[in-house]
């Protein structure tokens, strides 16, 4: 095996892009959870702590042009990768850095947000201590860290899967590919005859099914690394703590609501709890949590009261997530299904429905006048929570309803991204400037998009019909593929239709496409 103490290298990783790393959510984190987010309006540096092949850095520089990204990889492919994106896409805000976490060059600077994803869980001691160095030396007082990881308890009762699979792995030929398939089939037959740790973990049975889904790239780094670990929030905030980073929220946005997070009859607990870190150990157990988004600050400032977050972050907007959303709303968010009504909510749907505010504005909005603005402000970050509402790092323009006339994708990265990933078989996250992240499209509507801009409306479903003969790709209706090609044809059609009808206007109101 070919590794970087400890680490896969011989063979890449999968292309991904991670909304939870975008600056915009970073910061509505660190304001509902009262922490003074980074100011980003005269621009921020970020930097990726092991950005892969770069996609989530890419889309997040195309989405804000006004900041500053470094990626920094050791793997010369990942980062040579990160370099063609950089090129077609004409990023001029990215720089990429092919070196080992302690390595890294004299000059980067400091940074409001640093980010690692996929890193902590994976890398040997000695790496976890060279990110914890990276951080002092570069953090800027006041700036944000995002820390992915597998959690415990949840990855209890699946650990041994993953040392069956990296034991038996070790015993075979090949690159890591060829191993992790090869354990894995392993692993299917012993479930399939019975083995009694199967038997005896029936989740863990079937979590075998799940993995014979995932790409064999993304299960040898998940799998193989020698120095795989996972942890108790404790234990990262500990360390994290320890090198002057104290704990100040997590995403999803609902994971900072025990109220979302925990059956009702935990809740109890939850109200008699003010220790956070304790509030978060309590939630990991009741929702047996098995991977965590923690957000760290170095010399965070508190936010006293409402007042001061409207000071310190009132350029975050908010706006009904999905035109046409009526009361009541449910939300299941893994453990337990929340409902939102009642009046508050409804004002806040009428006056989110048709543009987008900031909290400041929300707040001094006749309906709300009555109402105390901390009230306000949960129920404004609840819905966010609940996908009621979505929070932006811009205003969102006004598009209702089809959009007629030619289509077209004014973002260079964009274009490049369209043109290069259509059919390839995963998702596309588009870059939008007026939310400040990523918007995924399936690869189907990729080659939609790329049509309808290329070539026009006319004769758009014949065109993505022959595409997708010719490339491989089979469409999948209720679980069985698709294989007629009358049937086929009628499938594209009625995608094609949904996609000008719905997915256009939505992408028109992130600013994605243009229309006229």
């Amino acid at each position: 095996m070919t590794a970087a103490a400890g680490y896969i290298t011989d063979v890449t990783y999968v292309p991904g892009f991670y909304a939870h790393m975008a600056p915009v959510a970073l910061r509505h984190v660190a304001a509902l959870n009262r922490v003074a987010p980074p100011r980003v309006a005269e621009g921020f540096r970020y930097l990726e702590l092991g950005c892969g092949l770069g996609r989530s850095l890419t889309t997040l520089a195309a989405a804000n042009p006004h900041g500053q990204f470094v990626g920094i990889d050791v793997n010369a492919e990942h980062t040579a990768a990160v370099e063609r994106d950089v090129a077609a896409g004409g990023l001029r805000n990215v720089r990429v850095i092919n070196a080992a976490f302690d390595a890294a060059p004299a000059d980067l600077g400091s940074f409001d947000f640093i980010a690692l994803h996929g890193i902590w869980s994976w890398v040997s001691p000695q790496v976890r201590e060279d990110v914890l160095r990276v951080l002092d030396r570069h953090l800027a007082p006041g700036g944000l860290v995002l820390v992915s990881y597998n959690a415990l308890p949840g990855w209890a009762h699946l650990q041994p899967i993953r040392g069956i699979l990296r034991h038996y792995a070790a015993l075979r030929q090949g690159d890591s590919v060829q191993r992790i398939k090869d354990a894995l089939a392993y692993v299917v037959y012993i479930r399939d005859k019975h083995a009694k740790y199967f038997e005896d973990n029936p989740r863990a049975a079937a979590y075998v099914d799940a993995l014979l889904t995932q790409d064999a790239k993304y299960l040898a780094h998940e799998y193989l690394n020698e120095h795989w670990t996972s942890f108790y929030v404790a234990d990262v905030a500990a360390a994290f703590g320890a090198a002057g980073l104290p704990f100040v929220g997590s995403l999803p946005v609902h994971t900072n609501f025990w109220d979302l997070c925990v059956r009702p009859e935990f809740q109890e607990l939850f109200r008699t709890t003010t220790n956070r870190l304790v509030t978060e150990a309590h939630k990991d157990f009741c929702a047996n949590t098995a991977f965590r988004w923690d957000i760290f600050s170095r010399q965070p400032r508190t936010l006293a009261d409402v007042e001061a977050r409207l000071r310190e972050a009132d350029d975050l907007h908010f706006r009904v997530a999905r035109p046409g959303t009526t009361l009541p709303w449910q939300a299941n968010l893994g453990v337990v299904t929340s409902t939102v009504q009642g009046p508050l909510y409804q004002a806040l749907l009428d006056a989110l429905g048709d543009r987008s505010l900031r909290l400041s504005e929300i707040v001094a909005a006749e309906p709300f006048r009555a109402t105390r603005p901390d009230d306000v402000a949960r129920a404004v970050d609840a819905g966010v929570a609940m996908g009621l509402f979505e929070v932006a790092a811009g205003p969102l323009p006004d598009v209702t309803g089809n959009v007629t006339g030619r289509v077209s994708v004014p973002d260079a990265f964009n274009r490049a991204l369209i043109a290069s990933e259509a059919l390839g078989g995963r998702a596309i996250a588009l870059a939008s400037r007026h939310t400040g992240t990523g918007h995924s499209i399936g690869d189907l509507e990729a080659v939609m998009l790329h049509e309808l801009c290329e070539r026009g409306r006319d004769g758009v479903a014949d065109r993505v019909s022959a595409r997708l003969a010719t490339s491989g790709r089979t469409l999948q209706q209720q679980g069985r593929a698709v294989t007629d090609a009358t049937e086929q044809a009628q499938l594209v059609a009625q995608a094609c239709d949904t996609f000008l009808t719905t997915s256009v206007p939505a992408l028109a109101r992130l600013g994605i496409v243009a229309t006229g």
